[in-house]
């Protein structure tokens, strides 16, 4: 079961919720990405059933590395850092708890 955590920015506000790294539900592979294009930070599929990499299923596949909000591919892991995509701030874990479980 994959989680997602809430991280919000104390200089500007932008919040996004996230897995905040690699992540692995039951079938989908994610990893946390910023997408310069739309300005956020997603959770990008990167894989499936545990292995990140193309499944030779085409219609799987396609999402591959893209963005889930501008559906482009021009999407960088989210550093260690956590840098804001809106003014490169750092961004702060806004609770320790797990705000979304996901399958």
């Amino acid at each position: 079961m994959g989680t997602k955590f809430g991280f919000r920015c104390t200089d500007c506000g932008y919040a996004a919720t996230v897995s905040g790294g690699l992540d692995k539900g039951m079938v989908a592979v994610v990893r946390t990405m910023t997408c310069p294009d739309c300005m956020e930070i997603v959770d990008v599929l990167v894989g499936k059933y545990g292995e990140e990499g193309p499944t030779g299923d085409p219609t799987y596949d396609r999402d591959l590395n893209t963005c889930p909000n501008c559906h482009r591919r021009n999407v960088r892991p989210w550093m260690t850092n956590r840098p804001c995509p809106r003014c490169g701030k750092k961004m702060s874990l806004a609770h320790d708890v797990p705000k979304v479980n996901w399958d």
